[in-house]
């Protein structure tokens, strides 16, 4: 039977299965080559009695991040706020181009807008709306939109991330304010202030998903093992018209990238976190040696 890992606590793993949740383990080859479930996965199960089974196959992996350490995401809704927790463009910057590298689409969900000037708002939401990014505005504790939200998650299995604070358990709350089924299991959402420790999918509809993850305050760079690649993960680099292909958008000649920044077409902040991402990354090559 084929089901999908839905909640994994230590060594136990929750798999729905038509409809139905079953507790189970995962058989010892898996130890032995080195592959551990992960929430998200799509495994092979042996059922045996009172709901519970064993996890006997793990199925081709779409895509994985490592932080939170889920698999098979469509798209990511990045929660970020302005002034609590205050902002930091460097880290959200970090995670976008991790999510470019990994060809997973981002929303951009702006929270806490009662707590932050309308102008401040304005300012960040044009910067990654101007080079292709969907932001959406919440106020979680009023006018939140709901359908909206439910559109954009509608078919994927999406994925809810961010710096512990930012209200990702509070929007979920509004998000499935009703019963929820996941399989045999009727549950109502509670949450609030609580922080989340571990990583689970509530399954809206039969084709639509969403993950609970804890959040992240910082993470490495190990996506990636070469600094000359972080230049196709910003998107607004693609395309341009440098006169050497290979151009890095550093110190090289006839540079479209510095042209248009320049210009003020091209970020100030987000050029400055990719020189600052290209020299994390060349560092950590060159301390290899």
């Amino acid at each position: 039977m084929i089901g999908k890992i839905i909640k994994s606590q230590k060594e136990l793993y929750y798999v729905d299965a038509k409809d139905k949740v079953y507790m189970a383990k995962a058989r010892g080859n898996f130890r032995v080559k080195d592959k551990k479930p992960l929430v998200g996965d799509n495994v092979e199960i042996e059922v045996l009695e009172d709901s519970k089974a064993y996890i006997t196959k793990l199925l081709n992996r779409k895509n994985q991040i490592k932080r939170p350490n889920i698999a098979n995401i469509d798209q990511l809704l990045v929660f970020v706020t302005i002034n609590d927790p205050p902002l930091n463009l460097y880290n959200l910057d970090k995670y976008l181009a991790m999510c470019e590298y990994l060809s997973i689409s981002v929303t951009m969900m702006l929270t806490k807008i009662d707590l932050a000037p309308d102008e401040k708002i304005k300012e960040l939401a044009s910067i990654y709306e101007n080079i292709g990014y969907q932001v959406v505005l919440i106020d979680n504790y009023k006018d939140f939109p709901k359908e909206k939200i439910r559109e954009i998650l509608k078919g994927k299995t999406s994925a809810v991330s961010g710096a512990s604070g930012v209200g990702k358990s509070t929007f979920l709350s509004n998000l499935i304010d009703e019963e929820i089924e996941i399989g045999d299991i009727s549950q109502k959402s509670k949450r609030g202030k609580n922080t989340t420790r571990h990583t689970e999918i509530f399954k809206l509809d039969e084709y639509s998903f969403i993950f609970d993850t804890p959040g992240f305050d910082s993470f490495d760079l190990d996506f990636l093992e070469d600094e000359n690649e972080l230049k196709n993960t910003f998107v607004e680099f693609r395309n341009r018209l440098c006169k050497f292909k290979d151009c890095n958008h550093i110190n090289e000649p006839s540079c479209r990238v510095k042209e248009d920044l320049e210009e003020g077409k091209i970020s100030q902040s987000r050029y400055k976190n990719y020189i600052q991402l290209f020299e994390e990354l060349k560092q950590r090559r060159l301390n290899k040696w």
